[in-house]
């Protein structure tokens, strides 16, 4: 007689779930390596980050559709991400927008822009639902709060307030630039590694920031001498979605070493799974 081993496993192979019980053992054996080999594959799977990036309503001195895609591709390939690049060519409207269902990391440079209802419902549903991460760059703050919304677009008003926690309300001058400084108290963080020197001069005007949520954790400040200093790249949770932004991005931002190793760390940190 056929001897059997009596099991109460379970294990979900390719969305069906197999319960291990009155299996004889070849088939409890090959049931096993194919879990195996499907826990493999989800450990290998590269991270996705996508970015939304818009081409109109970019200002000269941003240009974060000529900038942003080789930065994030650079980076892809020395992390390991697999990098998606949704671009808008008609100012409010980002095909193949349902990448956003396997995205692991959202970043977002974009301005003043509203978007098709239903892909302003996938982006809500990301970044309330999804538990994964957002990195918002620069204009970001002020991305889906356009001053006239087209015709059967959505905006997002609300987005640097509650999901940010930022609360941009204006800009100094553009000629003038900032200067930069890390945090003392966290430059030993993972956020800040080889963000060097920790004191620079961007030619990104102040963004008037304060006061940022209180669950804030600020890593940067910029000042000029219109203003005193304001937030600059601060992180936090919004739910259970981890939350970075940073108001750096002027196009000679993206030849400053440490702005390349400020963004690629955002993303490391909105990648992680946990929470902080």
């Amino acid at each position: 007689m056929r001897s059997k081993m009596w099991y109460k496993m379970r294990c979900k192979i390719a969305g069906t779930l197999v319960t291990m019980k009155n299996l004889s053992l070849p088939c409890i054996c090959l049931v096993s390596i194919l879990c195996a080999c499907q826990f493999c594959a989800a450990e290998d799977r590269k991270p996705v980050v996508t970015l939304l990036v818009c081409e109109e309503g970019d200002e000269v001195r941003f240009l974060a559709h000529q900038n942003m895609p080789p930065l994030l591709k650079e980076l892809g390939k020395e992390n390991n991400w697999e990098v998606v690049v949704l671009t808008s060519k008609t100012f409010a409207d980002f095909p193949s927008v349902e990448i956003l269902d396997r995205t692991d990391v959202l970043v977002v440079y974009v301005r003043r822009i509203g978007l098709p209802k239903e892909q302003m419902q996938r982006v809500k549903k990301f970044v309330k639902e999804s538990g994964k991460g957002l990195v918002a760059l620069r204009t970001a703050c002020h991305g889906f709060a356009p001053r006239t919304l087209p015709e059967g677009c959505e905006d997002w008003q609300e987005f640097d307030h509650d999901v940010l926690g930022g609360n941009y309300n204006n800009h100094g001058n553009n000629d003038i630039g900032s200067e930069v400084w890390n945090v003392k108290d966290h430059e030993q963080s993972p956020i800040l590694k080889d963000v060097q020197p920790s004191v620079w001069h961007s030619e990104s005007s102040v963004y008037y920031t304060s006061p940022v949520a209180d669950n804030a954790t600020i890593y940067q400040y910029a000042a000029s001498s219109e203003k005193g200093r304001m937030p600059l790249t601060w992180t936090r949770m919004y739910g259970n979605t981890r939350v970075a932004f940073t108001a750096l991005g002027h196009k000679t931002d993206f030849e400053v070493p440490a702005f390349k190793a400020l963004v690629r760390n955002l993303v490391l940190w909105a990648a992680e799974t946990e929470k902080p």
